[in-house]
């Protein structure tokens, strides 16, 4: 909280009173990054000309350029997020947020499937938790290494090795 309110230039007792508590601090990073996600998938189930497994590969390296421009705020914040992501009667904009990105990757996965770009015989919930899965592990372990490390490499590998499971 007190490094929160340093950055921004406050008090801490002014952050309190803006946003109530921790939760709803954390809550309002994850949602901001949240919709940021939830616009890469929409972009990329607007793209009909791109290959799904190309565009999975892009959402990947999108991610990356966005998550480490705020490194320094991700690595203090992660591990609340992940928290905040998994308390599923949680108040706030996340739970919502997160709904929307699944549905979107939902279908961006259908989509694949019925072009013949994906393996059918997963289902596409199954194939968005596995997407999910490796960026959040990805992103995690990015966090916890050395500052210097760049995260575009690490996902660009393990984009490469869901969609050769996933590439029909």
């Amino acid at each position: 909280m007190a490094d929160i309110a340093e950055a921004a230039g406050l008090s801490r007792a002014t952050v309190f009173n803006q946003f109530g508590s921790k939760y709803l601090i954390i809550d309002e990073i994850t949602a901001h990054t949240l919709v940021g996600y939830r616009t890469l998938l929409s972009d990329a189930l607007a793209d009909t000309t791109t290959t799904t497994p190309d565009l999975i590969h892009r959402l990947y390296l999108q991610m990356a350029e966005r998550l480490q421009e705020g490194r320094r705020l991700y690595r203090d914040v992660f591990p609340e997020i992940q928290k905040l992501t998994r308390d599923l009667g949680a108040e706030g904009k996340t739970r919502q947020l997160r709904r929307e990105c699944q549905t979107l990757l939902i279908a961006l996965f259908e989509r694949g499937q019925k072009r013949g770009e994906i393996l059918e015989t997963i289902e596409a919930s199954t194939l968005a938790t596995g997407f999910d899965s490796l960026l959040n592990g990805g992103v995690a372990r990015w966090l916890a290494g050395p500052s210097s490390g760049a995260l575009t490499p690490l996902l660009t590998d393990l984009c490469a090795v869901f969609i050769r499971g996933v590439r029909r």
